[in-house]
């Protein structure tokens, strides 16, 4: 038999790879004959890099690079052939900086144009998988875009420092885009991105999510204005959908770059080609950190689901906790269960996941078997 282990990670707790190892581990402690396929997944956030590279074949390489400001810093991409895939936070990452550090005013996407550029030029890759989760910034990507050859001058003509951040957009009196780097029209930049918040107005990238990058009421009211202002020098209104993910990127990214915004778990999944791993699959099982109703909107391990499903495969998801009411889950899945076998705080579940995945993949394989060894009723 055929078994599919396709996760996400279990978050603050193991990434997608462990949590599938500890999952074929279980399985395999019963059912040994079976085939198994190892498939992490991401959402396109953290842990994009690793599943695809991995998933690809690929290879990590480090590259210098800045922090959100402006400090030295190394990063990791994963190269496979002419196709590189970043994860934009390692450079511009809200994890990198300490809470007494945030300032969107000042925070840049520069580190992540500098990455762009790096795999572009030294590494020629053609194709680039760039996921924009976790950022500390509220730059509109005007830093990357400076990494990339794009020069922004101010009123007196004057041509901005290297390096800006939100508060700086507001000098900007032109654009001049003549200087970027030649590679960019010449790749496939594909980024995985879920929100669809627009890059301004009361749902845009600073009202939304400035808060929780440093901004205060009065900043979160000049950051809007000043992608507002940005937003207009490239003849946009700032309306379009996903434009206001980490902190605007995503707008420099589709209007300047060119490239194309994806939902990150379907993109996931069409790189690894899951749809072809599933041919001649028995079951497919899955795992996320918490599930209610929500996973069925579109996150990853209901996207699994959706896809098994069209394949007349069976899904089991296993959850590190399942709340609320589930019944939009019973719906999509074969089985839905918690992993949890006992009361416990957090810092206790977070501890014992590995054993209890294993645990609860072996239960799975012992009743799976049980009940082919059954003979059919008379």
């Amino acid at each position: 038999m055929k078994i599919v282990i396709a996760p996400d990670s279990y978050k603050g707790a193991m990434r997608a790879g462990q949590v599938a190892a500890a999952i074929a581990e279980g399985w395999r402690s019963i059912r040994q004959d079976d085939e198994i396929v190892l498939l992490p997944l991401s959402d396109g956030g953290e842990g994009l890099c690793e599943v695809l590279t991995n998933g690809s074949g690929g290879e990590f390489v480090r590259l210098d690079t800045v922090d959100a400001l402006m400090r030295q810093k190394s990063a990791t991409v994963g190269i496979s052939g002419d196709t590189a895939v970043i994860e934009s936070a390692e450079a511009n990452g809200i994890e990198h900086l300490a809470a007494t550090e945030l300032n969107p005013l000042r925070a840049t996407t520069a580190g992540v144009g500098m990455l762009l550029k790096e795999v572009l030029t030294r590494y020629r890759c053609r194709k680039v998988i760039i996921g924009i989760g976790g950022s500390a910034t509220v730059d509109g990507g005007a830093g990357m875009l400076q990494a990339l050859g794009v020069r922004f001058y101010d009123r007196c003509g004057r041509l901005l420092p290297f390096g800006i951040g939100g508060g700086d957009l507001i000098n900007i009196d032109r654009i001049e885009l003549d200087g970027m780097l030649p590679e960019i029209s010449e790749a496939e930049i594909s980024v995985a991105c879920d929100v669809t918040n627009p890059l301004c107005g009361d749902n845009g990238s600073a009202a939304v999510f400035g808060p929780q990058k440093g901004a205060l009421p009065d900043m979160v009211t000049s950051l809007d204005r000043n992608l507002a202002h940005f937003a207009s020098l490239l003849d946009d209104d700032g309306t379009c959908p996903g434009d206001g993910a980490a902190g605007g990127l995503g707008f420099a990214l589709r209007k300047v770059v060119r490239a194309q915004l994806c939902p990150g778990a379907a993109l996931v999944m069409r790189e690894l080609k899951f749809a072809e791993v599933l041919k001649d699959a028995s079951l497919v099982i899955t795992g996320e950190g918490c599930s209610d109703n929500q996973t069925v909107c579109g996150k990853l391990c209901s996207q699994v689901a959706e896809t098994a499903g069209e394949y007349g495969v069976p899904v089991l998801l296993l959850s590190g906790a399942l709340q609320g009411d589930c019944k939009e889950l019973e719906k999509l899945f074969a089985g839905i269960f918690s992993i949890a076998v006992r009361p416990s705080t957090l810092d206790e579940a977070i501890a014992s996941t590995g054993e209890n995945l294993y645990r609860s993949a072996a239960n799975f394989a012992r009743f799976f078997t049980a009940c082919r060894n059954v003979s059919p009723i008379r």
